[in-house]
């Protein structure tokens, strides 16, 4: 099915059913009366997940260590789907949705694991995604089912590509996310729990992003996050429902250093490796244990504002 989209006279999103459930592009009219885009547009219709405006993860989200875990004394191995061997960002947004319900401002979208072959999760799920849009909210429900006859671990998460800049050249991009702590981490791989540092405390603080090189994790998330492109004028709220009690920060840096035309800042339900960090006792992963036909749901609203 092709992409479509959902919008009022000032906000406006592109879904592709096929592409996972994809946000394409999320824009909002400008002062120079045209479509400003406020997440990095896909680079085409039939684009790769990591190559859209936002991608949904589930059945987990971020990292599994050497695309492998143990959960209740069983080892699962995975499809490892990036270069550094891990399976990354989970199964949903490799596979082509339903759509079973749409108006002009609202989509709401499905997916069955035992409809497809060659998915890369040991239990059938289910996940469903509704989006809506209003003249200055975007939000976004997203859940995952177990429709397995096993308890089976879980988690989920948003993947957003925002810009740097929207139309003012001069945007000097701020973010605001109160954390607890970040993981100390090797590839991206927690190697112990999360404690305080001066990254942890600079995301506390509406302060300019410049150029971190961050791909980090961290917990405890407050479930609000502040985007501020102060010389265009335009403010993001990010509000995250229980859920969603931890953040990925990631601002990747291009050969030379310099920052890239976008950043991501992931609300998400686990850790990364939160599988195995649980099977070996640690506390706070934020995995789900969901038994037979039970469902873990979140809900992400983010606000724009004029200011």
């Amino acid at each position: 099915m092709p992409s479509f989209s959902i919008e009022t006279d000032s906000l406006r999103a592109v879904i592709d059913p096929d592409m996972g459930a994809s946000l394409m592009d999320l824009s909002i009219w400008s002062p120079q009366d045209r479509w400003s885009p406020v997440m990095r547009r896909a680079s085409g219709e039939s684009c790769p997940p990591g190559e859209t405006a936002m991608f949904l993860m589930a059945p987990w989200s971020n990292r599994v260590a050497g695309a492998s875990f143990r959960f209740r004394g069983r080892t699962h191995a995975l499809q490892p789907n990036f270069g550094d061997g891990t399976a990354i960002h989970g199964d949903a947004s490799a596979r082509p949705w339903r759509l079973t319900d749409r108006t002009p401002v609202s989509a709401t979208l499905l997916l069955d694991s035992r409809e497809h072959e060659g998915v890369n999760f040991p239990w059938s799920f289910g996940a469903q995604a509704r989006y809506e849009v209003t003249p200055e909210t975007l939000e976004i429900d997203l859940s995952v089912t177990n429709l397995d006859r096993e308890a089976m671990p879980a988690g989920l998460g948003l993947h957003p590509f925002f810009r740097r800049r929207l139309w003012a050249d001069a945007d000097e991009v701020r973010v605001l996310a109160p954390v607890g702590g970040r993981y100390p981490c090797v590839n991206q791989i927690p190697s112990g729990p999360a404690a305080g540092d001066g990254v942890s405390n600079a995301l506390r603080e509406l302060a300019p992003l410049d150029n971190p090189g961050l791909d980090d994790v961290f917990n405890a998330f407050s479930g609000e996050a502040i985007i501020e492109w102060p010389a265009s004028g335009v403010r993001l709220t990010m509000s995250c429902s229980e859920s969603l009690d931890h953040l990925v920060v990631f601002t990747p840096q291009d050969e030379a250093g310099g920052a890239l035309s976008w950043f991501c800042v992931e609300p998400t339900s686990m850790v990364n490796d939160g599988f195995n960090l649980m099977e070996r006792g640690q506390a706070g992963t934020g995995v789900r244990v969901l038994e037979p036909g039970q469902t873990l749901e979140s809900r992400v609203r983010m606000r724009l504002e004029r200011t």
